[in-house]
């Protein structure tokens, strides 16, 4: 049975995150999206529940968003975590 709220889209644009504790840019490729949230991958932990910023570009419009991460799964064989992040606030750039 499917959980989720919002039907999910897959989403292999760039996405680039800051995290609110460590302002240093980083660069990443996104998984999927939804109207509730953001997937991308990492190449490092981060916690649950803390808030990133994030910016990727959506059918040519550039978007900006702070996240609040909601899960985290390791992805051992690639070396890199896949991050579940609900929006908590999103604009157009």
């Amino acid at each position: 049975m499917e959980r989720r709220k919002f039907t999910r889209i897959p989403f292999s644009s760039g996405v680039t995150y800051e995290l609110s504790n460590a302002p240093k840019t980083k660069t990443s490729i996104g998984k999927n999206i939804s109207q509730g949230g953001i997937c991308f991958y990492s190449h490092e932990f981060i916690l649950k529940k803390s808030v990133l910023k994030v910016n990727f570009t959506l059918k040519k419009y550039p978007y900006g968003a702070f996240v609040k991460v909601a899960w985290v799964r390791e992805d051992a064989a690639n070396d890199r975590y896949e991050i579940g992040t609900e929006f908590i606030e999103t604009k157009r750039s």
